[in-house]
């Protein structure tokens, strides 16, 4: 018999996915603040052309909360629909906040208040490192 008078034990989550899986994607890392981080993947994830790999909604980094989104995308026109949203939000809301874009997790690209939709994609296409998967020996 189980905690409490139970009988069956319930089933196990699935393993979560903390890789990438397309071979060819673009990898890279958004960070931002905390109370926007459904929202921000919602956005990326929108378009089907990218995906959050690893997503961690308060991170501590530096002594500073961040939430954090590891990304593989195929495409960049998740891009657009990102800044529409963050638009969008900054309009309704008192305060801005920004996105910073990240590759090799810690190596800081550039800021997305700081730059267009298009000189974004073209960061990304320009210093992001794409997904190679590993051949099993």
């Amino acid at each position: 018999m189980g905690l409490f008078g139970r009988k069956q034990v319930p089933e196990k989550e699935p393993p979560k996915r903390d890789r990438p899986s397309k071979p060819g994607a673009w990898l890279f890392t958004l960070r931002s603040v905390p109370r926007h981080f459904e929202g921000i993947k919602t956005s990326i994830e929108s378009t089907g052309e990218a995906k959050v790999y690893f997503g961690e909604a308060l991170a501590y980094l530096k002594g500073q909360g961040v939430s954090l989104f590891r990304v593989e995308a195929t495409g960049l026109n998740w891009v657009d629909a990102l800044y529409d949203w963050w638009r969008n939000i900054e309009r309704r809301e008192a305060f801005t906040f920004d996105i910073n874009l990240y590759v090799q997790n810690t190596v800081w690209v550039a800021s997305l208040s700081e730059h267009s939709p298009e000189q974004i994609k073209n960061l990304i296409r320009d210093k992001a490192p794409t997904y190679q998967p590993q051949a099993v020996k």
